[in-house]
């Protein structure tokens, strides 16, 4: 094995040991010692990889994110309308926070406050690069869906990609469970497709309740539960 492949390995090593140990000791409160007692490796060795513990930490949002890039890898092999691949780019997404309710809580620490100032410049512009191009995708199904007949200039798709967005972080504010009040009528998936329905008919989308999109994304669902249950350190980001 070379010597690039041996780096690799270990860096899979060392990130799944802070998973782990951020999993039992908190999100933010874990200690690179105790990482690099896990991964039975060095202090210095860690930091052979990662400049910081904000690094480790955004090279485990990085891990989450590429679950992201491969669902919607896969989910460009169903039929689905342009607003049908956008409503279930968005489930998908509070399907993956969800599920990965650490790497979740890493995310928010990382992407929504100033650690991301701690973390190497290479790896704040990976994630600067992912966020941009999940616009990107939602975009495009909007592009698709005002071909398709709808009506929706660039200041539309905008602002339907943003209130996109913006509820999907809501529902993951909401429903986490390292949320000090969460809020319980968020955790039901119906109310999230509710809120999703209301979004795409204020955006000059069909007018479709939430039950409605929920028969039209059940494929993409069962995609994303199948996908779900794969081991998240699978792939891990450069």
């Amino acid at each position: 094995m070379s010597k690039s492949d041996l780096y690799k390995v270990r860096e899979t090593r060392i990130l799944l040991a802070a998973l782990n140990t951020a999993s039992s000791k908190g999100a933010l409160d874990f200690r690179m010692a105790d990482v690099a007692r896990a991964a039975e490796c060095s202090v210095g060795t860690l930091y052979g990889h990662f400049i910081s513990k904000e690094d480790m930490m955004a090279a485990l949002v990085q891990v989450g994110l590429t679950r992201r890039t491969e669902f919607a890898k896969r989910l460009s092999s169903l039929e689905l309308s342009g607003m049908e691949r956008f409503v279930s780019l968005l489930v998908l997404e509070q399907q993956r926070l969800a599920h990965d309710d650490i790497l979740a809580q890493l995310e928010l620490l990382v992407c929504y406050s100033d650690l991301w100032r701690r973390a190497a410049d290479k790896r704040v512009a990976a994630l600067r690069d992912a966020s941009e191009e999940f616009d990107r995708q939602l975009d495009e199904a909007l592009v698709a869906a005002e071909k398709e007949g709808y009506r929706l200039n660039e200041d539309q798709r905008a602002r339907l990609t943003a209130r996109g967005r913006a509820a999907v972080l809501g529902s993951q504010l909401q429903t986490s469970r390292q949320t000090l009040m969460p809020c319980g009528v968020m955790a039901g998936e119906g109310e999230f497709f509710n809120v999703l329905a209301d979004i795409v008919r204020c955006g000059n989308g069909p007018v479709l309740d939430g039950n409605e999109w929920l028969g039209k994304c059940q494929n993409a669902l069962e995609l994303g539960r199948e996908m779900i249950e794969q081991p998240v350190l699978g792939q891990v980001a450069a």
